[in-house]
């Protein structure tokens, strides 16, 4: 989808303290040559905040970047991946209240595992474009993976778990970055990747540490691990190739390339590697310092870049969001 008159006017993240890789090798949560592997040299641990209330930071900051008013904020989405704090309760109403503080607004919980801001981002230009009333969107993230039930460093591997929230200020006012083209993918048959054999359950209270090896390997037995890999490239490639050819761009032009912040050595191969890319033109080196932040990847690579104030009017970016399920959204922005 090629879009017109959508903005993205500011964009903000909340992070905890570091924990480096050397620290959880000395604590053991996992063996050193994993970290070798990965070259994670931290990650981001919450000070206690759940990933709602890590949110709520987040959207007052962006909210106070825009320069805008509470009350102009038409729409809120909330994107997350885990455990939000508290079983059978509205999240995102928790974070309208606590930032938006009015009831003239649209608010939804929106669950895409790690493409759930990237799908957020989406949603929110569709509805932008589709009711002119709206006026400005706010799309969040927000998670932490906390022991014991999710072992941020071992749960899978290649990557480990940064807790921080996110926000994204949307709107049709031209803003920082212009929001280009966007496309969806899915593989919706590799959602078994993250179920693997296990049972459902009648409730999640009371469920053992999470351990994803164990499910891929359940998912994988009597299957191909090649279709496996060609079937998450394909995707992701799609939905890449779909979004540059709404935006009438090559890859190669981006001045930056946002993918999930994946250890090195699983970014190589599930992402660089197959968009032909190398990590300088990525925030590799950022992401190697705060962990794979669920949802929320994108969303912190978009702040990181406003803040830094390095991009030229006219650079172009591109963000490429990857979910468990498995689906892809791509999105090409702008520098005004």
């Amino acid at each position: 989808m090629r879009w017109t008159d959508i903005y993205v006017e500011s964009a903000a993240a909340e992070f905890g303290a570091p924990q480096t890789g050397q620290e959880a090798v000395d604590l053991g949560l996992l063996p050193a040559e994993e970290v070798e592997r990965s070259e994670q040299r931290s990650v981001s641990v919450s000070d206690g905040r759940s990933g709602p209330e890590l949110a709520v930071a987040a959207g007052r900051t962006a909210l106070a970047r825009s320069g805008r008013d509470a009350q102009d904020v038409g729409l809120l989405i909330h994107a997350d991946c885990w455990y939000q704090g508290l079983e059978f309760w509205n999240t995102a109403a928790y974070v309208q209240d606590r930032v938006l503080g009015h009831g003239d607004c649209v608010s939804y919980e929106l669950r895409q595992m790690s493409n759930g801001g990237m799908s957020a981002l989406e949603n929110a230009a569709a509805r932008l474009t589709a009711i002119p009333a709206t006026r400005a969107a706010l799309v969040t993230t927000g998670d932490r993976f906390a022991d014991p039930a999710f072992p941020r460093w071992s749960t899978d591997r290649g990557l480990a778990f940064g807790d921080a929230g996110t926000a994204v200020v949307l709107s049709t006012t031209p803003g920082a970055l212009r929001l280009v083209a966007t496309s969806s993918y899915s593989q919706p048959m590799l959602e078994g990747l993250h179920r693997g054999e296990e049972p459902f359950l009648p409730s999640g209270s009371g469920a053992g540490p999470l351990d994803l090896v164990a499910r891929k390997k359940g998912f994988l037995r009597g299957r191909s691990q090649e279709e496996i890999t060609t079937r998450n490239e394909t995707g992701m490639m799609c939905a890449v190739k779909t979004c540059l050819a709404e935006a009438d761009a090559d890859i190669h032009e981006m001045t930056a390339v946002v993918v999930p912040f994946f250890g090195a050595r699983l970014s190589r191969l599930q992402c660089l590697a197959p968009l032909g890319i190398q990590p300088e033109v990525t925030l590799q080196e950022f992401g190697l310092t705060v962990g794979h932040l669920g949802a929320g990847d994108q969303a912190a690579g978009v702040a990181k870049l406003l803040e830094d104030d390095t991009l030229k009017s006219g650079d172009r970016v591109l963000l490429v969001g990857v979910g468990a399920g498995f689906s892809w959204t791509c999105a090409v922005l702008e520098r005004s």
